[in-house]
């Protein structure tokens, strides 16, 4: 015997997907993979070619840093090219210009990337 939804049973079903869907796209996270070889305590990224930096993403780990070989979570950072702002555990800041995002992907910045340190 086939059974037939009602418009609202449907619509529920519908709805009962989408969070579904939603839920495992909010599973995939883009992520910073550290690989300059030292622990980073702060990292903003900001539209490439700008200084308009965004909040400290360092903030998204338990001990507000990323050791090297560490991913980091990196939120609210749609797909696009930007300049990133590191500062490490000693004191030195440094930028990495032009790092492509990609929304749910994984990127790194390597030791040879660094620019513009400076010693606070």
């Amino acid at each position: 015997m086939r059974r037939r939804l009602s418009k609202g049973m449907a619509g529920a079903v519908a709805i009962g997907l989408v969070a579904v869907a939603s839920n495992a796209l909010a599973a995939v996270q883009t992520k910073f993979w550290n690989i300059t070889g030292d622990t980073v305590v702060k990292f903003e990224l900001a539209p490439a070619g700008t200084a308009n930096w965004g909040p400290d993403q360092c903030k998204n780990s338990d001990d507000n840093s990323v050791d090297d070989d560490e991913r980091l979570p990196v939120k609210d950072v749609a797909t696009g090219t930007y300049d990133a702002r590191l500062t490490f555990e000693d004191g030195k800041v440094c930028t990495a210009k032009s790092i492509s995002v990609e929304v749910g992907k994984i990127f790194s910045i390597e030791r040879d990337q660094l620019k513009d340190c400076t010693t606070k």
